[in-house]
């Protein structure tokens, strides 16, 4: 059926999609791509716009293919989407932060290292390759379409399987916690407010955040007072989020938003655990953290 094979190959997505991320790695780290600033931007976008493209243009057997949410979404809505927006990307460097502390690793410090090794130095080159480029096209893809055509199987298990994904393809159990509870967030702006750029704009704030802390994390670590700037990220996080309900609550009231539907356990359970391609990206993210 075609509805099937819509659901089916959007599962298979995220997997091929690592895939693609570890080869371009591998081929970067042995030299075979000189321009390695440049190659890095191809291949963020060309890896994340195939399958837009393809899943764009994939029907269901109703002939509907999988939207990508980009009309503006409402000005009422403004103050939620900037509140949430930075109290998503404080809780996600908050949960980063504490996986790094159990598993003795720095998350920021490594992210630093890698872009520096590959030629990514300029400021403007940092803000394209860690801050512009990964919102745009990956909030395109994971709340764009793969949201939209999982979203058959019902909005709950469609919030969970991206935020999954979204997180494991970042490819570091320090960095998975973060993205997954971020994930929730961008997806249910999107849900809500029917459009993507709320989910863009607030990746970008998180992803600004991540290269600031990143520089922080080098520079305050080795003085000691990094456990000081999660103190201060906590309490911004308490206020954000604060701000950020009382906007949604306003929103709620007066029906400017809609509310999210729920398909009930089972259906829950069963949209998540029959999807074979989220198996495979499993098994994928097991092989980059353990062995790549």
């Amino acid at each position: 059926m075609k509805q099937d094979r819509l659901t089916l190959t959007t599962g298979f997505m995220p997997a091929a999609l690592m895939a693609l991320l570890l080869l371009a790695e591998n081929l970067l780290g042995q030299g075979v791509i000189p321009d390695r600033f440049w190659a890095l931007a191809a291949v963020e976008i060309g890896v994340y716009l195939l399958p837009i493209l393809l899943l764009r243009f994939l029907k269901d057997k109703e002939g509907k293919t999988a939207v990508l949410r980009c009309k503006p979404f409402k000005h009422r809505a403004v103050w939620f989407v900037l509140w949430m927006s930075f109290a998503a990307a404080l809780f996600a460097a908050l949960l980063n932060g504490a996986v790094s502390l159990l598993l003795k690793e720095n998350v920021y410090t490594d992210t630093l290292s890698q872009i520096m090794e590959y030629g990514v130095s300029a400021w403007w080159q940092k803000a394209l390759m860690v801050v512009f480029l990964p919102a745009v096209m990956e909030e395109l893809f994971f709340r764009g379409v793969m949201f939209s055509a999982l979203e058959r199987a019902g909005t709950l298990p469609a919030l969970l399987l991206t935020s999954a994904a979204f997180a494991m393809i970042h490819g570091n159990l320090s960095n998975l916690a973060g993205p997954f509870a971020a994930g929730m967030i961008y997806g249910y702006m999107v849900y809500v407010l029917d459009s993507v750029w709320p989910a863009v704009f607030a990746h970008l704030v998180n992803n600004g955040l991540h290269l600031f802390l990143a520089h922080a994390a080098r520079r305050y670590s080795v003085l000691g007072i990094w456990s000081y700037v999660l103190l201060i990220a906590l309490f911004c996080f308490c206020l954000f989020l604060a701000m950020a309900m009382r906007s949604l609550e306003n929103l709620i009231e007066k029906g400017r938003i809609r509310r999210l539907q729920y398909s009930g356990f089972s259906a829950t359970v069963t949209g998540i655990f029959v999807s074979p391609g989220m198996w495979l990206l499993l098994i994928l993210f097991l092989v980059r953290v353990l062995y790549w």
